[in-house]
């Protein structure tokens, strides 16, 4: 099942208010510094997974003009404002197309495939974990979070957790660890808050773990 019924994306991106939208660009600021952090040299070629309006893609078009990035997700009316806006700021560089979750079937692999806050709401997540590992380059790495069981306590005694948007997580239907994450893809993944340098990196993976897999 892609993206559960707990969520209606078009619904959620068309009522978004304009303070959640600023958090969400200083969010996909920040995430695009730490993949510079990350990466000497930047890689070729990104996708990001489940990439609502593209902050982050759009803040590292600017950046890499040279590099290909690739935004996908479920609801056609945000890749389109994604579109038009990238149309307006001449990003070349940048494509937004439809995909779901847990299929991820596209017809290219990329140097990193990245997916935050996306799979808190897939059903079948180890699935969809695969499917995102096969569209990575040989050498390439793939970077997510997840929801663990640290992450549903944290969820469950917020009085601010909606219930129905995060019934999946809540109810402890699509929880990972580290070792469920090695069996599913054959490589053990590693943080990826320690590897761009966090400082609290070991309370940030404790209730937002967030992960690198190479390939």
């Amino acid at each position: 099942m892609a993206f559960p019924s707990t969520i209606d994306w078009e619904e959620h991106w068309r009522t978004t208010d304009r303070a959640s939208l600023d958090g969400m660009r200083a969010a996909g600021e920040r995430m695009a510094d730490r993949l510079d952090r990350l990466f000497e040299p930047f890689p070729e070629s990104v996708a990001d997974v489940g990439c609502g309006p593209g902050f982050a893609l759009f803040a590292l078009s600017r950046r890499h003009p040279e590099a290909s990035l690739f935004g996908y997700d479920a609801a056609e009316s945000v890749l389109r404002g994604n579109r038009s806006l990238a149309d307006a700021e001449g990003a070349e560089n940048l494509t937004f197309e439809t995909a779901r979750l847990p299929e991820f079937d596209v017809d290219r692999r990329f140097e990193c495939v990245t997916c935050i806050a996306t799979l808190h709401y897939v059903e079948a997540i180890v699935p969809a974990i695969e499917a995102l590992y096969a569209r990575v380059e040989p050498g390439g790495r793939l970077i997510f979070n997840y929801p663990n069981r640290h992450t549903r306590a944290a969820y469950r005694s917020d009085p601010e957790t909606d219930p129905e948007r995060f019934e999946l997580l809540l109810d402890g239907e699509n929880l990972l660890t580290y070792d469920e994450i090695r069996d599913a893809l054959g490589t053990r993944p590693r943080s990826f808050w320690k590897a761009v340098g966090e400082d609290d990196w070991r309370s940030i993976g404790q209730t937002n773990p967030c992960v690198i897999v190479e390939k």
